[in-house]
């Protein structure tokens, strides 16, 4: 008995002390973000972490003592063997989630939860931005930590297994009564609120607390929680308060026109993270994307438009349906939901239009296809109607050749037609079958070279699409579907990350030059397109008609377990966890506040109510 009880004591302690030596490398590869933390925050990483970290060494340590309960009847060598095979097996896949979330983070902004499990569903396009040095170092990373680490454990923890006597019957209820001693540890102590990733959350930087997650136990928790949608955040004002404010927010008026028809044929072509910092007339760089620079002084330019998530599957349903992004899992992968949302392409479907959606890739991506269909296209161009050689991106067939096709397809359409055309050249891994602009290696550089690709090809599609007759009755929109964290490398709650640019053009757009400095989102294309066609759109709940003549100018963003709120002269960030407010900067924060909470518990309660 004394020998089984240092064994599963010092197997107890090499999970802790392996999940500590995992943190200090996570620190290191992130070590642009370390040189923002105190010292004082440094340590805390550790004494926060190492409470997560011993809920989940008391999850394997429960299961041990359950395995010594149940086979205490079998040899010491039997013993041994069980214990390598289940220490092999938890070491893969501990490492697997430690080795990705290490590069996820630095792309993502947050720990790794159940997202990665959904896109696997579509593996090729999941592999799609992993380029294939990376992946062979991954795998030989996996394969030699994996080794190291179960070396470690025969060495030190398994050293006397093989020689305990076997076990006798009545260690059976011991070894139970031990594993439920494990609720302990699993709960984080004594606690009313078992453990959940608040109770690490210390500091105001959001990477310390980020850094004293364990991302294995972080994993689990959010595949635990991600069979439903139905989670709830409690909100800071009341619910009187709450819906009286909303109903103020929403409140427009008599509509400005600035179309010439009422009917006109619609483009909308949404651009892949095309950040506002890409874009010159926004205040980005100057040289990235010269023909949306161009174009902007040729149409109506929004300079305050602000993507409603930071991914496309996000990006989409924002568009489409006017509906937010969500702080947690993105509703276009839980159909029950997402098909109970309008759309604008199902309205002007029953309006007559004829419909189309166009994407290089493959839209079971993301569950994208399902939704697309829901939305009455009616017809998918992907991949598979290009020829292989097209093919020659991970992500499928790049930018140029969709145009092309576009530009085709529209040739011979039946007028009205709504078109929308997601782009993909300028996804990571920020392949181009051109010179790259920008000559560098990094990755910055690249994913400049790739937008000024993407660039160019959206500046000659206008270009051919002028001198068509259709382009006289048309209303071409460009929008992307969210920001980058580049150039800059910001947070994935920093609102700047969330600036995107939209552009009204064609020969529809009858006011052009035209300057709109409303504060708006993504999501109120929907209201805002409609009402310039006199057709209803009471059913985007939270879409707001923003030529509006008097409307509230204010945009709604969501990122991982937190929301952002800004309007022409305030911002506010709240961390959901944490329950914490990360930035606030303006002129009347308190009222910005109210207002805030008064459009997320209205998103909530029509999220609940789909």
């Amino acid at each position: 008995m004394r020998k089984h009880l240092s064994f599963s004591l010092r197997y107890f302690v090499f999970w802790v002390t392996l999940f500590a030596t995992y943190r200090i490398a996570f620190l290191i590869y992130q070590f642009e973000n370390l040189k923002s933390v105190k010292f004082n925050e440094f340590i805390n990483i550790f004494i926060r972490g190492a409470w997560m970290d011993s809920s989940l060494a008391g999850y394997i340590l429960l299961l041990t003592f359950l395995l010594l309960a149940i086979f205490f009847w079998v040899s010491p060598k039997c013993i041994t063997r069980m214990y390598n095979s289940l220490t092999v097996l938890l070491l893969l896949v501990v490492n697997t989630v430690v080795i990705s979330d290490m590069e996820l983070y630095r792309n993502w902004g947050y720990r790794i939860d159940a997202t990665p499990l959904l896109y696997l569903k579509t593996p090729k396009e999941a592999m799609a931005s992993v380029k294939t040095p990376l992946l062979i170092l991954f795998v030989v990373l996996l394969i030699g930590i994996t080794y190291l680490t179960h070396l470690a454990y025969r060495k030190w923890v398994a050293r006397e297994l093989n020689q305990t006597n076997k076990a006798r019957w009545w260690y059976s209820p011991i070894f139970i009564f031990l594993a439920a001693t494990m609720i302990i540890p699993i709960r984080g102590g004594f606690g009313i609120a078992p453990m959940n990733p608040g109770k690490v959350y210390f500091s105001q930087n959001n990477f310390c607390n980020h850094a004293a997650l364990n991302p294995v136990w972080n994993m689990m928790y959010s595949v635990s929680k991600s069979s439903s949608m139905s989670k709830t955040y409690n909100v800071e004002i009341d619910k009187t308060t709450a819906h009286q404010r909303f109903s103020e927010l929403m409140q427009t008026d008599s509509t400005l026109y600035v179309l010439n028809t009422k009917q006109p044929n619609i483009i909308i072509i949404l651009l892949e993270s095309f950040g506002a910092k890409l874009v010159g007339p926004l205040g980005g760089l100057p040289n990235v994307t010269p023909n949306l620079n161009r174009l902007a002084s040729e149409g109506i330019l929004f300079t305050r438009t602000t993507a409603s998530g930071d991914r496309s599957d996000k990006g989409i349903i924002a568009v489409l349906s006017g509906f937010p992004a969500q702080p947690t899992q993105s509703v276009i992968k839980y159909p029950t939901k997402s098909n109970k949302l309008p759309t604008i392409s199902e309205l002007l479907y029953n309006q007559g239009y004829s419909t189309a959606f166009y994407y290089g890739g493959d839209p079971d991506f993301a569950n994208i296809r399902s939704f697309l269909y829901h939305a009455k296209f009616q017809r998918l161009i992907t991949q598979d109607d290009f020829p292989k050689s097209y093919r020659n991106s991970k992500w499928g067939v790049h930018d140029e050749h969709v145009f092309n096709y576009l530009l085709t397809d529209i040739d011979s359409a039946k007028a009205p037609f709504f078109k929308m055309f997601f782009t993909l050249s300028s996804h990571e891994p920020f392949e181009i079958p051109a010179k790259p602009k920008f000559n560098g290696k990094t990755k910055v550089e690249q994913f400049l070279s790739s937008a000024y690709y993407a660039d160019s090809c959206l500046g000659d599609f206008i270009a051919k699409a002028q001198q068509r007759e259709w382009f006289k009755n048309t209303l071409i929109v460009l929008i992307a579907d969210h920001g980058h964290r580049h150039p800059a490398n910001h947070p994935n709650w920093e609102p700047l990350k969330f600036g995107i640019p939209m552009v009204w053009l064609g020969g529809a757009v009858e006011r052009k030059p035209l300057v709109v400095t409303t504060t708006c989102s993504q999501t109120d294309l929907a209201a805002t397109l409609l009402a310039q066609l006199n057709l209803p759109h009471d059913q985007f709940t939270l879409s707001k008609n923003i030529l509006a003549n008097k409307v509230t100018p204010f945009a709604y963003f969501a990122f991982n377990e937190g929301f952002g709120y800004v309007n022409q002269t305030d911002t506010i960030v709240y961390d959901l966890v944490g329950k914490k407010y990360i930035k606030q900067t303006g002129k009347n924060i308190s009222e910005t506040r109210n207002d805030a909470w008064a459009f997320f518990n209205a998103y909530q309660e029509v999220f609940q109510g789909l």
